[in-house]
Formats: structure tokens, sequence, C-alpha cells
């Protein structure tokens, strides 16, 4: 590391002094501060886009669904799509971790699991390490248009443990190519396998990003950390006893409401209508109220509902944190996040704190065509 380098990077990470403007500081908060000196035009848009889990209808899903619901975001014309999915290097420290302590070994078996076993297999293909196909990745140029270059990149993004950029990347080989045997059958098969699930990724974020002909979707999950979730969680179960408020949280006006909704739009054959709903101003704070709010009113003798609330958003703030470094990489572009819906105002409300973002709420962008 160069000198010149290493003096930037102690400086970012505050180690070296840096200069403070002379005179009083008119406000006090420094992020407002900041804000005041980005012109609105000049901010990176960022559009939390609010979701359900589409595997909930998957019986009766058909892709038309999301159709209406492509065309807008297409034409919000998004440079990145970022989604609910663990990324690699995370997965990574996971799978280091694991052998040490047993809640890590957890979390990889339930979330990586399948990351992994494809990982794996495309390690062994490919001869390389997560951490060499990642910097294989960052080689990268652009999207190849040859058959056999995506081949080569679908393995390269397993390897990675990028599995949405993988199916992107193996979505992009025309059937039938003969690049595609380049990749043995039974993985093939596999690749196949999970590009059919109805997923959000793959029925949304995947056929988005290869409208918009981008190279990769970016992952940008985290969990509530991991070792007072431990802690927290079983104490909830038992104190929940004392909580009546707790058991009617799933049955509350607004859940009901939004599965009436839901299904409707199912039968209709079309889910924007309901996914407006999903990110809606109201839906948001009845949403909150039903699920959080409640943890602030139960008054636990051992604070395990506190505690609760403090984990979910210690987890939102870490996904905020994730999709604030993945702005650094686009100033003043535009960025569409597809994300649980409980989770949107909690990210919108963190990241509109930040210097140069502008958070573009969905309703601007999925409202009717006129």
């Amino acid at each position: 590391m160069g000198v010149a380098f290493r003096s930037m990077v102690l400086a970012a990470l505050g180690s070296l002094p840096i200069p403070l403007p002379a005179g009083p500081v008119e406000e006090p908060l420094p992020l407002v501060r900041l804000q005041h000196l980005v012109p609105e035009a000049e901010r990176t848009q960022v559009l939390v886009l609010g979701t359900f889990h589409l595997r909930e209808v998957q019986a009766r899903f058909q892709p038309a669904m999301v159709e209406s619901l492509l065309q807008r975001l297409e034409a919000f014309r998004p440079d990145v799509v970022a989604v609910e999915a663990l990324p690699g290097p995370h997965i990574h420290e996971l799978e280091l971790r694991s052998k040490a302590t047993p809640i890590h070994e957890v979390l990889l078996d339930q979330f990586a699991e399948a990351s992994l076993a494809l990982g794996h297999e495309a390690q062994a293909l490919l001869r390389l390490d997560m951490v060499q196909a990642s910097r294989a990745l960052v080689a990268q140029k652009g999207v190849p248009s040859e058959p056999a270059a995506l081949a080569t990149l679908t393995l390269q993004h397993l390897a990675a443990y990028e599995w949405p950029s993988a199916l992107l990347a193996w979505s992009r080989i025309p059937e039938g190519s003969p690049a595609r045997d380049r990749i043995p059958a039974a993985l093939a098969a596999k690749l196949d396998a999970y590009l059919a699930r109805v997923n959000e990724i793959q029925a949304v974020a995947i056929p988005l990003a290869r409208k918009l002909g981008h190279a990769r979707i970016a992952c940008v999950d985290e969990f509530e950390a991991p070792e007072p979730l431990e802690q927290v969680m079983a104490a909830l179960a038992v104190s929940r006893k004392e909580a009546p408020l707790l058991a009617g949280t799933a049955k509350a006006p607004v859940h009901r409401e939004s599965q009436e909704r839901r299904d409707a739009a199912v039968a209709a054959g079309d889910l924007l209508p309901y996914l407006r709903h999903l990110n809606s101003p109201a839906y948001a704070v009845a949403d909150v109220d039903a699920q959080w709010a409640v943890y602030l009113r139960t008054h636990l003798k051992d604070g395990s509902d506190r505690g609760r609330l403090a984990l979910w958003e210690n987890r939102n703030l870490k996904i905020a944190g994730r999709i604030r470094a993945l702005s650094a990489l686009y100033p003043g572009k535009r960025i569409v996040v597809i994300y649980g819906a409980a989770h949107k105002p909690f990210l919108d409300a963190f990241l509109g704190l930040c210097s140069d973002l502008r958070i573009v709420q969905p309703e601007a962008v999925l409202k009717e065509a006129r």
C-alpha cells in the first residue's frame, strides 16, 4: 500500500486529524449539515420496493402478474438492483466462523446452504476458492455477449457465493446453446430449477436486471446480531405468556386486509395494485404499529420485548449500511432495493438520514399509467 493511499485510508477512518471549518457551527447535526450541501438534482436516488414473499402464492403465480410492475421499474431506469439475499463475503465469513460458534453454523445451514452447495461445485470446476473467484469478478467489465463467456461468468458468481448474479448470467444463455454444455448437466439442472422458483428475486429482480443490461444483482441482506438474538429469543419464548398482546399480532386488521388484497390481486392476474398498497404510507404506519410498537406496550419484566425490537432495528441498520455502501459505487445514480415490506419503513428512515441520498417512494413510480 502506497504512502499516499495509506494516508487517505487513515484519514477516512478518522486516524488523522481533518481540518474543520472555521467559525460557529450553525447546525449541530452533521448529516443534516451535509445534506444542505447536496443539490436535489445531484442526490443518489434510492427506491425501496416493499414486497411480500411470492412463494406464498407459488401454486397460483404466473409471470404475467408482475409484468406491469416490471414495466414501471424499468421506466425508473435504476443503475443497480439490490435484493434480500446474503452477500458472498458475508456467507464466506459465516463459513469460516461456523467451525467455532454453533449459532453461526445454524445460520449457515438455514440461510446459505444452497449458496455453499452450488458454490463448492463451481469452485471445484474452476479450481478457485471464494476469494479468488471474487477477484476474477472485479476484473470483469460489462456483460459478455458470448454464451461461452456467460457460462464462465455463471460459475464465477456461484464460486463467489453470489447466486442471484449467477442466475442472471445463466438466464442470458439461450436454450439449446452449446455453451450450456460447459457446465455439468447435474449443476445445469440445479440452476434451471433455481431459476424457475417462485421468488421475488427470480420473478422481479432478475428479469428487471436483464431488461436493463445489468452485469450483477447486489445482495444486501443481514442478520440480527446472532449471539444476542439467541438470548433474547429464548427469554421471549418464556415471557410471551405474560404478554397476550403479542399473541394477536398475526391477526391484526392490517394483516387480514393485506391477505385479502393479495388474494384479490392474484385472482385478477396483476400484483401491481397489491404492491401499491404494501408501499403506501398508511400500510407502513399500521404494520409498524402491529408488528413492532407492540413490543413497547408489553413491558415484560425481563426486557426481552425491548430486546427483540432493538435487534430488529439492529438488522435494518446493518441492511441500510450495506445499501449505503452500495451507493458509494453509484453516486448520483438510481438504486432499486427489493425487500420484504416489513423492512421498508425502517430502511427509508435510516437511509433518509444520509447526506446525499434521496428516498424515492414507490407510489411515484408504480402509479397508474395515463
